[in-house]
């Protein structure tokens, strides 16, 4: 009797995430789809985006660093002119208090220590850059997502209760202040090798958004990978074309399906909400990747 309810409370958890998947991977986000999604259309209506949205996490998306370390640095290195140029130098837009710059210096410094590199990190706000140099974070900021014990060790030291980032990681970064809508990005970013603007564009309306995009690659080289999570859908599906850019074929779905987890399951009572990968979409290729090539 004690081991047939040791097997059924094992099989508890497995049902509550199998009835999970049935409500919300079938039921609202397949079969109800087509009304949810003219929910969150009549909301992009009437909805102004917010122009003080902060949220950012360290180490926010795994699927992305692994490309990076892999395709994308391969990419970067088979020059189409075959010269090489150092060092790798990435640029960062709204990067907030400066999780993600820090995330990618610290993973580029443990897992490719032999990459010369700099980041050129902006963002809108005085007091999001003043932090972001500063370096210092709350145990909440920090374990926002669940770290690997290698990142958290190599990134942070202890500090009275708060977690600094560690100077060799630092002094990898520039900071500074930054509209990527109306200022000259290409006057103020060295030619980048990677791009990253995520997770900025949906809280900008469809023109300045546009404007943004096309800002942010005048400071691409001509041989480029860009980042672009965090947008509308449909614009990243026209604006990638336009520009002619190539997605990247590695873990599109699951890197996808990751980035959902930062927004709440009802995704479309939410103007950044995105929808689940839909096998029925056209261009999913080009749609749901995050990751972007020159032709």
């Amino acid at each position: 009797m004690l081991n047939q309810k040791k097997k059924w409370a094992e099989r508890v958890p497995s049902l509550g995430s199998a009835r999970r998947f049935l409500r919300n991977e079938i039921y609202y986000n397949l079969l109800l789809y087509p009304i949810v999604i003219r929910k969150q259309r009549k909301l992009l209506t009437g909805c102004r985006p917010s122009q003080n949205h902060t949220y950012t996490a360290f180490n926010r998306s795994p699927g992305q660093m692994e490309a990076l370390m892999g395709p994308v640095l391969e990419f970067i290195a088979n020059r189409a002119d075959g010269s090489s140029q150092k060092p790798l130098q990435i640029n960062v837009m709204a990067g907030s208090i400066g999780a993600e710059a820090y995330t990618l210096a610290s993973t580029l410094l443990s897992l490719r220590p032999d990459i010369d590199f700099h980041i050129h990190c902006s963002d809108l706000h005085h007091d999001t850059v003043r932090r972001s140099n500063e370096g210092i974070y709350s145990a909440d900021e920090v374990l926002a997502t669940q770290l690997p014990e290698r990142f958290f060790r190599t990134t942070f030291d202890r500090d009275e209760g708060f977690y600094r980032v560690k100077p060799a990681i630092r002094k990898r970064v520039t900071f500074f202040q930054a509209d990527i809508v109306t200022d000259p990005l290409a006057q103020l970013y060295p030619p980048g090798d990677i791009l990253f603007v995520q997770n900025v564009l949906f809280h900008l309306d469809c023109s300045a958004a546009h404007q943004a995009f096309s800002n942010a690659l005048s400071t691409a080289k001509t041989h480029h990978a860009l980042f672009i999570d965090g947008m509308s859908l449909d614009m990243r599906v026209d604006l990638t074309r336009q520009h002619q850019l190539v997605p990247l074929e590695y873990k599109i779905r699951a890197i996808h399906q990751h980035a959902r987890r930062h927004v709440p399951e009802d995704w479309w009572n939410y103007y950044f909400g995105a929808e689940p990968y839909l096998f029925f979409k056209a261009h999913r290729k080009r749609r749901y990747s995050t990751i972007f090539l020159t032709a």
